[in-house]
């Protein structure tokens, strides 16, 4: 009966985020901003995504994508880059960047390997660290860490067996370090340890001595006492804890975000909450697409959003595969990467209060469904946009330019039959024409606005 009532204060919660809060990130598009831009060198995202210090985006790239992008090796043939980017604030590359070469201690690896399984930051220094797996013309698991002001290698990590347990046979499914500057580690496939490395690389405590099913994701709390390690093949994300840090011992404490095919997480760096991205193989719980707040003290989810971006791609299990959850040092932004980058933006950028809010007016009683004139318009940078729904049901309202691009989403959530006014901020959006659009229900209605600047 516990157990049930549990259960039940669980999705509770859930419910109350999708009927009443409105999520405090809104929609900000793809990143970097041109369209273009997301078919990124090397192609998809495998977990590989982190933000510096100085709020610049590392991107860990994972397929192969053009030959323009190659080198001439030493028997004549062409071997495909799979390079490090990283991005400004503003979506202009680091000055750096792109990276195919890095060196440190003497050994200098040219990045003509894919097979990545993930990158974070090292939140001790704010160094990028990327992961790779073990290939058959590579050895590996292989760790590199990046001084994030210079783009030169600071670090190099060639990973050996641990415990008797062959850990070159598994790639790693991502990494995170703690405040410490300590790795935190594990196997894609499940059955061998959950490891943690100190910062030059040695072999410090095992969280866990033998982590369960499938998964591509970790994340760890900054004091380093928490291990949260999504495995999608068991639909949770086991929770490992130690009073003591990484002195250890670790016990398995836990298990969250139950029935959600997690890919994705990330700890919020100032709120502590948990964040996972809901996958499409999840349960009636967790919509896909869709990124979740854990609050780890009342064990309840306290916020989401929706990456309504990616849904055309629903309901083809194998394709929607969101794999990169990373935060801004002040967490006001959030960026989610995706697998399958081939027709959508890999990368989407949330940020907080970004283009909306909505405020009902109660002293108006709905007769129909209308979407009024926007006004001002022309506007810059700030309009308002009236609507009402006759009744309760599933609304969006979104933006789009002349091209047919979601450019913002105001509303997308459950509403009551209401009179609502949603102000949208385009501050960061260039001038021209814009198509905003209502759906709830069967009903759908749309109108045209124009920004001046």
């Amino acid at each position: 009966m516990r157990r049930l009532f549990g259960i039940f204060l669980v999705l509770l919660a859930l419910v109350a985020v999708s009927l009443g809060q409105s999520t405090k990130y809104g929609y900000a598009g793809p990143f970097p901003a041109d369209s273009n831009a997301y078919k990124l060198i090397g192609g998809v995202i495998n977990v590989g995504i982190g933000v510096d210090p100085a709020g610049k985006v590392w991107i860990q790239t994972r397929s192969e994508n053009t030959t323009r992008d190659s080198i001439t090796t030493a028997e004549g043939t062409k071997a495909r880059l799979f390079p490090i980017l990283a991005f400004n604030p503003n979506g202009t590359q680091a000055s750096f960047s792109p990276i195919t070469i890095l060196s440190s201690g003497g050994v200098t690896d040219t990045l003509i390997r894919s097979g990545s399984t993930g990158g974070n930051i090292n939140h001790s220094n704010g160094n990028f660290v990327a992961v790779w797996g073990s290939l058959a013309y590579k050895p590996g698991p292989l760790i590199w860490e990046i001084d994030y002001k210079t783009g030169q290698g600071a670090k190099r990590f060639l990973l050996s067996p641990v415990g008797g347990v062959n850990v070159l046979q598994n790639n790693i499914a991502s990494v995170d370090v703690n405040n410490d500057g300590e790795y935190f580690i594990c196997s894609v496939l499940g059955g061998t340890p959950g490891m943690i490395l100190n910062p030059d690389g040695s072999q410090g405590t095992q969280f866990s001595s033998s982590v369960p099913a499938i998964g591509r994701a970790i994340a760890v709390s900054r004091n380093g006492n928490n291990v949260y390690v999504p495995r999608f093949t068991d639909w949770k994300t086991y929770v490992y804890e130690s009073s003591a840090g990484t002195i250890g011992p670790y016990a398995l404490k836990d298990s969250i975000f139950l029935g959600a095919g997690v890919e994705a997480i990330a700890v919020h760096p100032t709120t502590g909450h948990i964040w996972a991205v809901a996958g499409n193989n999840s349960s009636n719980t967790y919509t896909p697409n869709t990124a979740y707040a854990y609050n780890p003290t009342t064990k309840a989810v306290v916020d989401s959003f929706h990456i309504s971006a990616w849904d055309e791609f629903l309901p083809a299990p194998t394709s929607l595969l969101p794999r990169g959850l990373a935060f801004s040092p002040t967490g006001d932004t959030v960026y989610v990467g995706h697998f399958n980058a081939t027709a959508v933006p890999a990368v989407i950028r949330f940020i907080k209060g970004f283009g909306v809010s909505v405020e009902r007016d109660d002293n108006i009683v709905p007769t129909g469904y209308t979407l009024s004139q926007n006004f001002p318009n022309p506007f810059n940078p700030s309009t308002k946009i009236q609507f009402e729904i006759a009744s309760a049901g599933v609304t969006t309202l979104k933006v789009y330019d002349l091209m047919g691009r979601e450019v913002s989403t105001l509303v997308n959530r459950m509403m009551e039959a209401g009179s609502y006014t949603a102000t949208f901020d385009a501050a960061r959006l260039p001038s021209g024409t814009y198509v905003y659009v209502l759906t709830s229900g069967a009903q759908r209605l749309s109108g045209k606005m124009m920004l001046l600047k």
